[in-house]
């Protein structure tokens, strides 16, 4: 192996030359018979989004945010739903904010207020936060409430893999479903004579591909899978709107696979990479943080406006303030020395703190280490913050070479659950909740401190 003008070259098991980016994603290849950069040519070449620029979004009048994702986009079990008051002038699609295109009773071309609605399982969505929350704090900020006119929409389908979620022939029709309703959602604003934009994508998903086996659980594929959901809608929806700005995708990080008995969290670790990497994904909270029903899995009604309120926050900064893409609580470097690991992070307001505001305490507040892949209990001594933005890990010995942090994995031994009570979980948190609380329309409080994002950091290959 060897170093030449920043590139590192190394072995590997297959003939030819592999380009990776700096979280280690093969992005090009170079082999007999083979030659690409970007997607391999056999997925077929995929069209620049030349015309999409990002962070140049232009208000218009009606301003769309799509929610995809599996059963918590669309608020399974969050029942009853508590937003069914629309205090500002935010809107949906007539027939309902779940409502979808070939659905019973839908109308492709009115709107009506923005409200949640009980339908079947279904309840409270975290598309009506995030569009009232996001509105509230533009007028809080001297916008006028006029000037921001949100349309809410949430087209998923619970159960589903991301394979399942994509565009045909890998889907099953969610994707041109989600497509059709920004077709109806020009439409109807045109027959207003208003203009009309989408300027946001949400994300929840990642539960599936933790169950089934014939989904992909590898991170990846299933970044790779994510990414092309709305690289793709991006390229329709520019074609359809006209607008030449791209929207931004904001998703949670999932956290539940000790739901499923997995001692590994491949897919929260891809979102999570993926909002590092891509300056149009943002990452606005763990999963982890936000209460269930007895299921273990799935959100309370009050839990799922949580998320949206969350959400509205990291959109606010972003799109409206624009203050800068936000950024969730996270690590930005670790220094791992024989007796103790330093680790700092990128706190978005305050100061770091561990304790149970978030969540229940776990063991070692949510660090483990394993060596060769094993957990080792007895190595971490003490957990503490040393600094605003600075953690110490005290190591009872030193760690082997092939040693791995996790921050949020849990142990095999932990119950079959996610949440805050007994799922994978960790305590460190800043205290932005200091100077910003939002009250549920249930009437309680909420101090919206960021929790930290779940991730490993491997000595030899680092996040």
């Amino acid at each position: 192996s060897s170093f030449v003008n920043g590139l590192t070259f190394q072995p590997t098991e297959e003939e030819g030359i592999e380009f990776s980016d700096e979280n280690r994603f093969i992005v090009g290849r170079i082999a007999p018979g083979t030659a690409y950069f970007g997607l391999p040519a056999a997925q077929g070449t995929l069209t620049p989004i030349a015309e999409a620029l990002l962070d140049q979004q232009i208000r218009t009048y009606f301003k769309q945010v799509l929610g995809y994702g599996q059963s918590l986009a669309r608020g399974y079990f969050a029942k009853p739903a508590i937003s069914t008051v629309q205090e500002y002038q935010n809107v949906m699609m007539a027939s309902g904010v779940k409502s979808r295109p070939g659905d019973p009773g839908y109308t492709p071309d009115t709107f009506a207020p923005l409200v949640e609605s009980d339908f079947g399982d279904e309840g409270e969505t975290p598309v009506s936060a995030l569009c009232n929350g996001l509105v509230r704090r533009a007028v809080a900020d001297g916008e006028s409430e006029a000037d921001w006119i949100m349309v809410g929409a949430a087209t998923g389908r619970g159960g589903r893999s991301v394979e399942q979620l994509s565009a045909a022939p890998l889907g099953e029709g969610y994707y041109e479903k989600t497509i059709q309703t920004v077709r109806d959602g020009l439409a109807a604003a045109t027959k207003l004579g208003k203009t009309y934009s989408v300027w946001a994508y949400t994300w929840d998903q990642g539960e599936s591909n933790y169950t089934t086996t014939v989904s992909t659980k590898s991170a990846y594929q299933y970044a790779e899978y994510m990414m092309a959901i709305f690289d793709g809608m991006t390229r329709e929806i520019v074609g359809i709107t006209g607008q030449k700005f791209r929207p931004y995708l904001f998703t949670y990080q999932v956290a539940a696979h000790r739901k499923y008995d997995l001692d590994n969290m491949s897919i929260a670790l891809a979102q999570w990479r993926l909002s590092r990497k891509r300056p149009d994904v943002v990452l606005a909270a763990p999963a982890y943080i936000f209460p269930t029903v007895e299921d273990v899995l799935h959100l309370t009604n009050e839990a799922s406006w949580l998320l949206g309120e969350y959400r509205s926050r990291a959109m606010y900064e972003t799109m409206v303030r624009r203050s800068g893409k936000w950024r969730p609580l996270e690590p930005v470097s670790v220094d791992w020395k024989s007796q103790a690991i330093d680790i700092k992070f990128h706190v978005p307001r305050g100061e770091l703190v561990l304790d149970n505001a978030l969540a229940a305490l776990t063991a070692n507040f949510g660090f483990d280490i394993r060596e060769n892949g094993i957990l080792v209990t007895d190595l971490i001594s003490s957990v503490s913050v040393t600094a605003f933005d600075t953690v110490r890990i005290s190591l009872s010995r030193a760690a082997a070479p092939d040693s791995t942090l996790s921050y949020g994995r849990g142990r095999p031994t932990d119950p079959k659950a996610s949440g805050p009570a007994t799922g994978a979980r960790g305590n460190l948190r800043d205290t932005h909740g200091l100077y910003d609380q939002v009250q549920s329309p249930l009437g309680n409080t909420f101090a919206l401190h960021n929790a930290c994002v779940m991730f490993e950091f491997n000595r030899s290959t680092g996040f």
